[in-house]
């Protein structure tokens, strides 16, 4: 039995807590945005020559094949339940590593990582084409979950995947990043506002599909009705079943 499971999230659902809890109970490959760019990073991206070479739709194929062996040195789940802590500690470390490397201030680290991050999202299409090959890789193999990245929208018609929105209201999910960050409850407002504008902005640029539309899921969880662990069970229970029905 193949498991396949895309888990699209709100900052401060849970949502990455849920998806790695899952990932546990079925023994499935966990893959979001932090573990594909850090992948991406060991196989050499995103420097001058691999930037070069993924705009060469010739010579992706070659690419691919040096990502997927560095998404298999990766653990198979996080040990970090958070994709944002889990970001803001790699962000940190490459920072660091920057300023101990080239002998430089904490501020002319960040400036080079944002100036990397550019460089980033001026390749964004072949990027994103990139992870869009991996995704499908992932897929066709099974047993995996896929949090974000627009999973529901480019494993849409495969009929043994199960897609999951996980959400929250808005006051419950300022509280959580108030006592996750250490933020006032100022700063988180504005952190979760950033973060939904830009993944419906990923998904309607990538995509054309507006990221909350319920026909793209087939289960909405709502984290302030139910908890963690009964979203997991319900979750597990139906993506299990899914496959079942699909092996008969």
């Amino acid at each position: 039995m193949s498991i396949v499971i895309t888990i699209s999230r709100q900052l401060g659902s849970r949502g990455s807590y849920i998806a790695t809890a899952v990932a546990k109970r079925l023994n499935l490959r966990y893959i979001d945005r932090e573990i594909l760019n850090r992948a991406a990073e060991i196989a050499g991206y995103p420097d001058e020559a691999m930037v070069a070479q993924l705009e060469n739709k010739e010579r992706v194929p070659g690419f691919l094949d040096r990502f997927l062996i560095a998404m298999n040195s990766l653990p198979m789940i996080p040990t970090i339940a958070s994709a944002t802590l889990r970001e803001g500690y790699t962000y940190d470390e490459k920072v660091a590593t920057l300023m101990l490397q080239e002998s430089i201030g904490r501020d002319e680290a960040l400036l080079r990582r944002q100036v990397e991050h550019e460089r980033r999202v001026e390749a964004s299409e072949s990027y994103t084409e990139l992870m869009r090959q991996v995704i499908q890789e992932y897929a066709q193999v099974g047993n995996v979950i896929i949090v974000g990245r627009g999973g529901q929208v480019l494993l849409h018609d495969h009929a043994n995947v199960l897609h999951i929105r996980v959400m929250a209201p808005k006051p419950l999910r300022i509280q959580r990043l108030v006592e996750r960050l250490g933020l006032d409850a100022k700063e988180a407002e504005k952190q979760i506002n950033q973060s939904d504008k830009e993944r419906a902005r990923y998904l309607k640029h990538f995509y054309d599909v507006a990221w909350e539309d319920p026909d793209l899921y087939h289960m909405v969880v709502n984290t302030g009705k139910i908890s963690v662990d009964l979203s997991t069970h319900l979750i597990s229970e139906a993506a299990q079943r899914l496959g079942h029905t699909m092996a008969l």
